[in-house]
């Protein structure tokens, strides 16, 4: 993967989604291969990311990150999968675990076992990634749709989990693709991290 820019949005201008792909244009022009876009309470970042992609032909975007709460992993294989027709494979999704006080004052609600909720949610994207199929039962998440859920175009998505304790780490290891650290500098990445999810990773046989 380049190395990427956050493309940070004017929400002041007349439109946000027209200034967001103007300004992926000129980072495009200036050499840059991949950008990013977070999720807040506002613009949704994987609609706005396949905007931006199929509007920048070349241009890697992602998502970083999108938090797992209160979203059901059906529906963000769908989304995820339609950006990715969309920009004609240069999607890439980043999944966050969610942060408590703000998600409690927007939504009412606390979800429990982050981790847990985090590894059922990457189970059933890779069965719909990786087999175009999911039948799951979990403890936080049930997907067996009686309708198809592959998008055509839509496959394969690089998961990639915005992980930093060492549990998450491991799952993400374990199930995604990679990890998107938050604030970690060169000892943290090189010390922990890396060594956290490779060895994950290689108990998984990937």
């Amino acid at each position: 993967m380049p190395t990427g820019v956050v493309l940070p949005l004017n929400p002041s201008a007349p439109n946000v989604v027209d200034a967001a792909i103007s300004q992926a244009r000129n980072a495009y022009a200036g050499g840059v291969r991949q950008i990013w876009l977070a999720q807040q309470f506002d613009v949704d970042a994987i609609t706005l990311a396949a905007l931006v992609g199929a509007a920048v032909p070349g241009l890697g975007v992602g998502t970083s990150v999108v938090p797992i709460n209160p979203r059901h992993p059906l529906l963000v294989a769908s989304a995820a999968q339609t950006a990715q027709a969309g920009t004609h494979g240069n999607f890439t999704l980043g999944l966050g675990l969610g942060s408590h006080a703000p998600e409690h004052r927007a939504f009412g609600t606390v979800w429990s076992d982050p981790v847990g909720r985090l590894r059922e949610h990457l189970q059933v994207l890779r069965a719909i990634f990786h087999d175009g199929a999911v039948d799951f039962h979990g403890s936080a998440f049930t997907a067996n749709p009686e309708w198809p859920v592959h998008v055509s175009g839509g496959a394969p998505v690089p998961v990639y989990v915005a992980a930093m304790g060492p549990k998450a780490l491991r799952v993400t290891g374990e199930l995604a693709d990679g990890t998107l650290p938050y604030l970690a500098g060169p000892r943290t990445v090189g010390e922990f991290i890396v060594p956290t999810i490779t060895a994950a990773a290689a108990d998984a046989g990937r």
